[in-house]
C-alpha cells in the first residue's frame, strides 16, 4: 500500500488533505488517497461560489482550477460519477498543480517532502541493487494492481511513486488530531494500533509470537512498527510492488522483505504467528480482499492472530456525493459492491476466526483483530 497523495482542496475550506475535520463541518475523509484533499469540501452556499472560483483560480492556475471545478459541478448535478475514469479526467496542468498543492502543504506543516524525496533519489543505486535481489521475475500483476493508482500513472509500479512513500506516509495523519505535530501524530495513531495488537495477542499467550507476516508492507513503515510491538519477533513484510519493497529494504535493512501477492503467497501453510493487513483491503476489489482473507487464514497457525488497519467505510459511505467521489479519485475500489461491503466479522467467522473485535483506531481508521481457532 502506498499513501501517496496528489489532489489539491479547493480554497476556502480551511482543510487539509489528511482527514482534518473543522469545527461544525461534516466528519472529513480519510487520508489515504489524492481525493482526500478535495473530499473535505464543505458545501459552500452559492454566495460564496465566485469567492472560491477566484481563490481557486490564484491557487492551481486557471487552467487546472477550471477543470476541478467543472467536475465539482457535474458531480453535485448527478451527472458525473466515480466510474468515469476520476483521475485521468484530469490534464497534466491540473495533475501537476495538485501534487504541487499538497507538496507545499505538506512541508508547511512541517513535513521535509522535497529533501526526503531528493535523499531517497540519491540512494538509487542501493535501491537497484535492492530490486535486483528482491524482484520475483514469476509474478504476474493482476489487473486491478497495473492501472493508474494514488495519484501516480504508473500506480505502485514505479520510482517516482516508491521515492515519496516517507514523506507522504508522515503527512497521511496531519489532520487527525488537532494541533499535534506529524510525528506526534504519527505516534497517537501507530502507537494506538500496536499497543492494540500487543494487547490482543497478549490476552491468548505469554510469550511473543515468533513469527509475523506483514501483507502489503509497501515501504515497510507497519513492518517497523510490528518490530517494535514484538522485539524478538521475527518479522517479514511482503508487497507486490518492487519498487516499494527496493525502499523498504533500504529503510528497515534488518527486517526481510518479500515480493509476492497476498492473494496467493506461496508461504508454507500455518508459517505465522500474526499476520497483519495495514492499509490493504481498501484498495482491493471485494473479490481480491476475500481471497487474501482467505490466505491469512491458511497461514497462521492455530491461535494465531489477524490485525486489519485500515479506513473506516462507515465514514466513508457517509460523505455527500461530491466527497465520496472526491476520495475515490484515486480509490477506484473504496464504494459500494466492492470495499463499502466488507463485512469482516461474518467474513472471518467461517474462515475459522472467533474473538473478533473491531475498535475505532483514531478518527478515520478502525482496527479489527481476531484469532484463528485452535
Amino acid at each position: 500500500m502506498a499513501l501517496n497523495f496528489v489532489a489539491p482542496a479547493l480554497p476556502g475550506t480551511g482543510a487539509l488533505a489528511t482527514g482534518f475535520k473543522p469545527k461544525a463541518q461534516a466528519p472529513a475523509a480519510p487520508l489515504n488517497s489524492a481525493g482526500a484533499v478535495l473530499a473535505t469540501l464543505p458545501l459552500a452556499a452559492v454566495s460564496r461560489r465566485s469567492t472560491r472560483e477566484a481563490r481557486t483560480a490564484r491557487l492551481l492556475g486557471p487552467k487546472a482550477s477550471a477543470e476541478l471545478l467543472e467536475k465539482r459541478g457535474e458531480v453535485d448535478a448527478g451527472l458525473g460519477t466515480a466510474e468515469s475514469k476520476p483521475w485521468e479526467f484530469l490534464s497534466g496542468i491540473a495533475k501537476d498543480a495538485a501534487r504541487a498543492w499538497f507538496v507545499q502543504r505538506a512541508e508547511d506543516r512541517g513535513v521535509a517532502w522535497r529533501f526526503m524525496v531528493e535523499k531517497m533519489q540519491a540512494q538509487q543505486q542501493d535501491l537497484e541493487a535492492h530490486y535486483d535481489r528482491i524482484h520475483n521475475e514469476s509474478i504476474e500483476y493482476p489487473d486491478y494492481y497495473t492501472r493508474s493508482f494514488h495519484g501516480y500513472d504508473e500506480g505502485n509500479l514505479s520510482w517516482r511513486a516508491a521515492h515519496e512513500l516517507a514523506p507522504a506516509t508522515q503527512s497521511m495523519c496531519l489532520g487527525y488530531y488537532d494541533g499535534m505535530a506529524w510525528q506526534d501524530a504519527q505516534e497517537e495513531f501507530r502507537g494506538g494500533a500496536r499497543r492494540a495488537i500487543q494487547d490482543f495477542w497478549a490476552a491468548g499467550a505469554d510469550k511473543d509470537p515468533e513469527t509475523l507476516l506483514d501483507l502489503g508492507c509497501s515501504g515497510g513503515f507497519s513492518s517497523k512498527e510490528m518490530s517494535k510491538a514484538f522485539p524478538t519477533t521475527k518479522v517479514s513484510g511482503m508487497d507486490l510492488s518492487p519498487y516499494f519493497l527496493s525502499v523498504a529494504k533500504q529503510c528497515y535493512p534488518q527486517i526481510e522483505f518479500l515480493h509476492g501477492n497476498a492473494e496467493s503467497t506461496g508461504l508454507p501453510d500455518e508459517s505465522f504467528d500474526v499476520v497483519t493487513l495495514n492499509f490493504l483491503l481498501h484498495e482491493l476489489p471485494l473479490d481480491a480482499s476475500r481471497k487474501v482473507l482467505r490466505e491469512a487464514s491458511r497461514l497462521l497457525k492455530p491461535g494465531g492472530v489477524l490485525a486489519v488497519l485500515d479506513v473506516d467505510p462507515k465514514q466513508l459511505s457517509a460523505l455527500p456525493p461530491f466527497r465520496r467521489w472526491a476520495f475515490q479519485v484515486t480509490e477506484p475500489w473504496c464504494k459500494d459492491g466492492e470495499y463499502f461491503d466488507l463485512k469482516l466479522g461474518p467474513e472471518l467467522e467461517p474462515l475459522g476466526f472467533q474473538d473478533f473485535q473491531q475498535i475505532a483506531n483514531d478518527p478515520v481508521n478502525s482496527l479489527a483483530l481476531a484469532r484463528k481457532a485452535l
